[in-house]
């Protein structure tokens, strides 16, 4: 722990309140605390930090609960740490009266004085004060927060044996002040070590934990060899991930440094992320196969209800890279997969694209061809909604091939459910009248 302390110089003998060496019992901590808290607030309201101000974290100002040696008792300990923990309600009795100044001057104290419980109680004090600066928008606090959070981390690495317990503690620490690359380089660390200790299972969480921080900062590019090596490792061990659905994992903690109970990556998330972040990063081939591997797990898990969706979704990515055969090929597989399953609203959603893109090729008999099994499938699903919404499409499509008498009957079926649902009546009345105009040019 000593490579952790800062020495505080003995304190102004002219100061009534002090120190000296194995003089004064610990137990008066409290007592001595309620004085200093006294002559505190005599006084005015500390000024707020600016870029000039020093370090309040590295302070050497004597303090009346600095302890005279660095080993405590029990009693000690338990003495101090409650002595903290008034500091720190105090703290945030001011931040609630809006006094952010007052509040942080004490809780900089509290994180001073936090170094003699040992660097595991330092981490969890300075990951609780980053949040509240984080949520307050107190950038300044944030960032000498974060430094200090940074020394520990390189003499964490500086000791010989490594405290490889304080590392999960850490990552969280900077996760909750929300510093990115230190978070990924303890959590880097931290699976480093799983690797060496061939603890799979820590692996899979470590990977899924830093895919999911480049995903909150939007890092696709980042994020998907992480995934790319999640699923591999998955893959590979497929039977020990199904026999360990829930672990309480000691790699993975929250921000007050406590073990979590953690899911286990499974590879249905893990090849849904990686096709989440090649769409995102635009790299829609690659966002193809990610589906495709996640299609054959889905159907080894007879899961059928899932496929259409994925189709559809390849689909669209194969209609964005300009492969329209491809793309109507894949709308078409959604559809025959969801109608056995009665999954109309997704046999509805390909056909719907399906006769989009059609219609966008100026395929016009293909394109009414859909958009009447379309019809069909409504009313087989007993959905008015979407059956006044295909009549509409037909006659927009008779209308654009200038087959005015059907676009009419067409609007005029879509009226009478419009009637039915007390809907878009008005839009089918405007419609027909437009198309009546129409066929009154061409007779």
């Amino acid at each position: 722990m000593q490579n952790l302390m800062f020495r505080a110089g003995l304190p102004n003998r002219g100061n009534n309140i002090y120190f000296m060496r194995n003089s004064v019992p610990i137990g008066c901590l409290l007592f001595l605390w309620l004085c200093a808290g006294s002559i505190a607030s005599a006084q005015t309201n500390p000024p707020a930090l600016d870029q000039f101000s020093p370090n309040p974290l590295e302070v050497t100002t004597p303090d009346p609960l600095t302890p005279t040696n660095e080993s405590l008792s029990s009693t000690q300990r338990e003495e101090l740490k409650a002595a903290l923990q008034q500091l720190n309600l105090e703290a945030a009795t001011k931040l609630q009266a809006g006094d952010g100044a007052g509040a942080f001057d004490i809780w900089f104290r509290e994180l001073r004085l936090r170094r003699y419980l040992g660097p595991a109680q330092e981490i969890a004090a300075l990951s609780r004060v980053g949040s509240v600066a984080w949520s307050s928008g107190k950038n300044l606090e944030l960032q000498l927060i974060t430094k200090r959070l940074q020394t520990i981390q390189k003499q964490v690495r500086s000791q010989v044996p490594a405290n490889s317990e304080l590392l999960p503690v850490l990552a969280a620490a900077f996760g909750q002040v929300r510093a990115k690359g230190p978070t990924v380089e303890v959590y880097q660390e931290i699976l480093d070590n799983a690797r060496e200790n061939q603890d799979i299972l820590a692996q899979g969480q470590i990977l899924k934990t830093i895919g999911q921080i480049h995903i909150n900062w939007l890092s696709y590019d980042k994020a998907a060899p992480v995934y790319e090596e999640l699923a591999t490792l998955i893959q590979e061990n497929r039977a020990l991930f199904a026999a360990n659905s829930a672990v309480i994992n000691p790699a993975v903690v929250a921000g007050n440094g406590a073990p979590q109970p953690v899911t286990l990556p499974t590879e249905v998330d893990t090849l849904r992320q990686l096709a989440y972040v090649y769409q995102q990063s635009k790299q829609p081939l690659k966002a193809i196969a990610a589906r495709e591997k996640l299609a054959s797990v889905y159907l080894n898990l007879q899961n059928p209800s899932a496929i259409p969706p994925l189709k559809i979704a390849i689909a669209t990515d194969y209609q964005t890279l300009g492969q329209i055969n491809l793309a109507a090929q894949y709308y078409q597989e959604a559809y025959n997969l969801a109608v056995p399953i009665q999954q109309y609203a997704q046999a509805s959603e390909a056909l719907d694209k399906l006769a989009l893109l059609y219609r966008s090729q100026k395929q016009w008999e293909p394109t009414l061809r859909i958009y009447q099994m379309q019809l069909l499938l409504e009313e087989r699903a007993y959905n008015f909604y979407g059956l006044m919404s295909a009549y509409d499409n037909l006659g927009q499509v008779y209308q654009e091939m200038t087959d005015y008498k059907k676009a009419l009957e067409a609007y005029q079926k879509g009226l009478e459910v419009a009637k039915r649902l007390g809907h878009r009546q008005e839009y089918f009345d405007k419609k027909i009248e437009k198309v009546n105009k129409q066929l009154q040019r061409t007779s």
